[in-house]
């Protein structure tokens, strides 16, 4: 048994050193002053009266010329919708609506603003650097926030991207950006709590409407988004989430199966599962589960700390500090949570 373990954590050290050595090849790019600059004419504020006569904010992004996207929960049961740019401030003829994905394009004449370019979310990398820029907070000006891929979880053949770029209420329908200044996803809900996790539904989501939606006049809401769900058909990641905010691993570990089960491809439902394990005190299960993703995904940073947390319970230092040095290169901060 003794040889096993060793030869399990030479096979692991190898692995380590080569990702330390690829990871030092990489290069993280970081949004340009141009870049950001330039997407500021695409970004738009939404101004809606409700049903009450009160005023809100939402933002909105010229994607298509005369068309605007921003989240349907934004416009949704609306008495009157306008979006505001320069000083100006246009009225919309008529959307498209996809409910369930939370997304509306908003229909113009003569809406001289210059659409954003589109991306491409199969493209992206954990950790990847990206950039928001919306109207949060009823901004005069759009505000601009920094952070990187944190998560990508498949949902309708598509990703949802979890960044740590914050957002503030009346950033919904606003844009995350890639370091080119290609869209890539509307900003559009995050979760609660003092330490939030920020999401985006994908810029392929108003490729497709774009191409495919049936224009209406009403904005009434036909359909509840997907994040606003009842809990049970809630995506298995916003479940998860809820688990673990609230500690209950048992719950976790329910729910982690049925991911896998469902999606055995997600190395976020495989992780989801590891951390169930790790908080059960199954250290075995979660160090194979935690192998498996990072197997498959070496920029998974929350697997890779889960790894320094085991490294430093097994009084492994050579594998913590390869990790360390592995973590260092993704997101440093996550450093402080194994001490």
């Amino acid at each position: 048994m003794h040889d096993i373990h060793l030869k399990a954590r030479s096979v692991m050290c190898k692995l380590l050193t080569f990702l330390f050595i690829l990871f030092s090849q990489i290069v993280f790019a970081t949004p340009t002053d141009e870049a950001t600059f330039a997407v500021a004419s695409s970004v738009v504020k939404v101004h809606v009266i409700d049903s009450k006569g009160n005023h809100g904010v939402g933002s909105g992004i010229v994607v298509a010329d005369n068309q605007v996207a921003t989240n349907c929960h934004v416009v949704a049961n609306a008495q009157g919708v306008q979006i505001g740019k320069l000083g100006e401030a246009f009225s919309p003829i008529s959307m498209k609506a996809d409910w369930r994905h939370d997304l509306c394009i908003l229909q113009f004449k003569f809406l001289d603003l210059k659409p954003i370019t589109l991306g491409d979310t199969k493209k992206l990398n954990y950790e990847q650097s990206v950039f928001s820029k919306s109207f949060g907070g009823n901004a005069v000006k759009p505000i601009i926030s920094f952070g990187q891929i944190k998560a990508l979880y498949a949902l309708d053949n598509e990703n949802i991207i979890q960044s740590s770029a914050g957002f503030a209420m009346g950033a919904s329908g606003g844009g995350l950006f890639d370091d080119e200044g290609r869209l890539i996803g509307l900003t559009t809900f995050k979760s609660p709590g003092r330490y939030a996790y920020y999401y985006s539904i994908p810029v392929e989501w108003i490729k497709h409407l774009l191409s495919q939606g049936k224009e209406i006049q009403l904005t009434a809401q036909t359909e509840l988004p997907f994040w606003d769900a009842p809990f049970e058909k809630r995506p298995y990641f916003m479940q998860a989430y809820d688990a673990v905010r609230e500690a209950q691993w048992d719950r976790l570990k329910e729910i982690s199966a049925l991911w896998v089960k469902n999606e055995p491809q997600s190395s976020e439902a495989l992780f989801s599962g590891a951390i169930a394990r790790f908080e059960l005190k199954d250290y075995e299960t979660a160090q194979k589960v935690l192998n498996e993703v990072v197997k498959k995904n070496p920029r998974h940073a929350q697997a890779q700390l889960y790894l320094l947390k085991l490294a430093k319970l097994n009084h492994d230092a050579n594998q913590a500090q390869a990790i360390e040095t592995l973590l260092s290169q993704l997101d440093e901060s996550l450093l402080k949570e194994a001490q």
